[in-house]
């Protein structure tokens, strides 16, 4: 079954579960002179709300040796959620982005089916789109949940599912989900046929170039948590077959994590199938870092490890390995990094986050080293700084700027974004 062919008739239950077309549920047309019939069923239009996000964001990337990139892009999302009776609502939404200033190239491959596409330049993967970013069917009481349509999707801290939120376009998925949640436990389990990925409607679709639009095939996404008295702890099991890229290819992941007294640990198994591994492969995922609040601050260390062919596809992989996304199609599993020498990953970090600076600014800012899965190469360094203002309940403004210094085989790359963002 085709998730993705079936949004239609899905909205059309939604509307008749509501009464788009006709009076609200419950009435009938009065009969002359006789008093009006009751009903407990609420007022349709009370039933309707409206929700907005737009962000207006300047991006300037130079990747070495390639023309520097200047991308000042506005993206607006508008939905509507119908509901709720009973438990069940309806929710559409619609995304557009459009390039202001285009000097930028909009995605990382050859093919120019995305635009803008300035060959030569930095890639900045935001590219002019308009398409239905969601539309599902909900229910949700008691705990329980069940959704079904074009949804987003992000489970845990976004390390292996998420919807790539940092860019303008985002990555949704045409799934059914189950799950259930209390004080104590959650549980959930997705199946999708189709990732929405972020380079748009417009993305090429079809062999023999590399397919942009969206990864398709069997994906299964499975996961647990438990509130313990010393912690969090839980575990996932994704299961995802791509049919369209054989590069990605299929890949089995199983995994556990916990926190304990500012510690977090999360470890998990890979083993899968990929031309770019050029067969069967296993691989190794692990994460330990320490948090601690002091003086008014929250700073941390960690080590992010991923040993060689371990992918993430469908993660959102700019809250890892740094801002500049030196290893973004790498971590995706796309390919083997520049001639071939990319072998795992082992990211050393320290972070710092600081509330409460003059004019209600928080600063963020990070530090990397980076190995590779052995820990004989040196791939780079990074430094990251992030400021962020909330000038309202609607309004928040952001200034992040990334510089990664590239080692052996990697290029420098320089990154700064100023953006707005707009909610209601």
């Amino acid at each position: 079954m085709k998730f993705s062919t079936t949004l239609t008739s899905l909205l059309f239950a939604g509307s008749s579960l509501f009464s788009l077309s006709g009076e609200p549920i419950g009435t009938e047309t009065p009969l002359p002179g006789g008093p009006l019939p009751t009903t407990d069923t609420p007022d349709f239009l009370s039933k309707v709300k409206f929700s907005g996000h737009i962000t207006t964001r300047y991006e300037f990337r130079e990747t070495d040796p390639l023309d520097a990139s200047h991308a000042l892009t506005a993206r607006a999302r508008i939905g509507m959620t119908l509901g709720e009776f009973n438990g069940f609502s309806a929710f559409v939404e619609g995304e557009g982005t459009e390039a202001i200033v285009d000097d930028f190239r909009s995605n990382p491959t050859g093919n120019q089916s995305t635009s803008p596409y300035v060959v030569g330049n930095s890639v900045i993967g935001d590219p002019n789109n308009a398409e239905l970013n969601q539309a599902y069917l909900k229910y949700a009481k008691d705990g329980f949940l069940v959704q079904v349509g074009r949804q987003r999707i992000i489970r845990n801290s976004a390390a292996f599912i998420g919807n790539v939120g940092w860019r303008q376009n985002e990555q949704t998925y045409d799934a059914a989900q189950i799950g259930y949640k209390n004080d104590l436990f959650s549980a959930s389990y997705v199946y999708s046929d189709r990732v929405q990925r972020i380079f748009g409607n417009d993305a090429n679709d079809a062999l023999p170039g590399p397919p942009l639009h969206d990864f398709e095939g069997d994906f299964h996404m499975l996961d647990f948590s438990y509130k313990a008295d010393f912690g969090d702890v839980g575990g996932y099991a994704y299961l995802l077959d791509v049919d369209n890229n054989g590069n990605v290819g299929k890949s089995n992941t199983y995994g556990a994590f916990g926190t304990f007294n500012g510690f977090y640990a999360e470890v998990a198994f890979q083993d899968g199938t990929s031309g770019k591994a050029g067969g069967d492969y296993d691989a190794i995922y692990a994460h330990l870092k320490y948090t601690k609040k002091v003086s008014g601050m929250t700073l941390m260390g960690g080590v992010e490890y991923l040993g060689d062919e371990f992918k993430t596809p469908f993660a959102t992989v700019h809250a890892y390995n740094g801002f500049a996304d030196a290893f973004i199609l790498q971590r995706i599993g796309l390919n083997n990094g520049p001639g071939g020498n990319y072998n795992g990953i082992t990211d050393l970090y320290l972070g710092m986050v600081k509330p409460g600076l003059p004019g209600g600014i928080t600063m963020k800012g990070f530090l990397h080293y980076y190995l590779d899965g052995d820990l004989e190469k040196t791939y780079g360094y990074e430094a990251d700084l992030v400021l962020a203002k909330k000038f309202n309940d609607n309004l928040t403004g952001l200034l992040k700027a990334a510089y990664f210094v590239g080692d052996d085989f990697y290029n420098d790359i320089k990154q700064v974004s100023v953006q707005l963002d707009y909610k209601f």
